[in-house]
């Protein structure tokens, strides 16, 4: 602040409102010299982030490399391992046996299970002959294209296929099934149709089933019917 007396200047004391723009000035400064170095701390936060990000990034891509080298193992030991299962599955013999099991008409076959083998197993007379006393045991005479024992001679007696003429003779003769239970001769034989493998493993499932049921509930009665598992109806 000056003044001026008689030609000169002299200084005086400030005026309040100097003090104050002074005062604002200062706390400027501070203001400013603070959001600087909020601002700095701010960017050193955001290289921090960024460093733990690129870090997290690179964990990943490791942990993925790890991932895609096991698949990759574990794809070529699969396609190795199928390699040689389908070259064994696509032999010659295998494939025309599985076009011939699958173009058979099995509709008029019927599978023995538990006839004793006899020791002459190669005469097919004398097991036409068991087959005869086998349908004469349920008052059946039907006609027969060919009877033969089915696989390799084991300790146990082999399942024989049987051949119908017909198939309303086959059929006649496994509705009467049931009454080889309790035979002297035959209590021990089994009749069922000519079963395909998967119609045989859906069967075995079936019969899993029924055990289940059966020990779930000893008093009821089931029967497999179909593809099902039923009570049977009471008679």
């Amino acid at each position: 602040y000056q003044r001026r007396v008689r030609g000169k200047f002299h200084l005086g004391k400030p005026s309040g409102e100097t003090m104050k723009i002074k005062q604002y000035e200062k706390q400027l400064k501070m203001q400013s010299e603070e959001l600087i170095k909020t601002q700095r701390d701010l960017v050193a936060v955001q290289e921090e982030l960024l460093k733990i990000q690129r870090e997290l990034l690179k964990k990943r891509e490791d942990e993925i490399s790890a991932v895609q080298s096991t698949a990759q193992q574990e794809i070529k030991s699969f396609a190795t391992v199928l390699e040689k299962e389908c070259a064994s599955a696509l032999a010659p013999k295998k494939i025309q046996s599985a076009i011939v099991a699958a173009s058979e008409d099995r509709s008029c076959n019927m599978i023995v299970h538990g006839l004793e083998e006899l020791k002459d197993s190669g005469n097919s007379d004398e097991l036409e002959t068991q087959i005869k006393a086998l349908f004469s045991e349920l008052d059946e005479a039907p006609k027969v294209k060919s009877v033969e024992r089915l696989g390799k001679i084991s300790s146990s007696a082999r399942p024989v296929k049987v051949v119908f003429r017909s198939r309303n003779a086959q059929m006649s003769v496994l509705s009467k099934k049931s009454l080889l239970k309790g035979n002297d001769k035959f209590g021990k034989v089994f009749l069922s149709p000519d079963r395909t493998v998967e119609e045989r493993r859906e069967r075995k499932q079936l019969v899993v089933e029924l055990k289940e049921k059966v020990k779930r509930s000893p008093g009821t009665h089931y029967i497999i019917r179909g593809n099902r598992v039923l009570v049977a109806p009471r008679e």
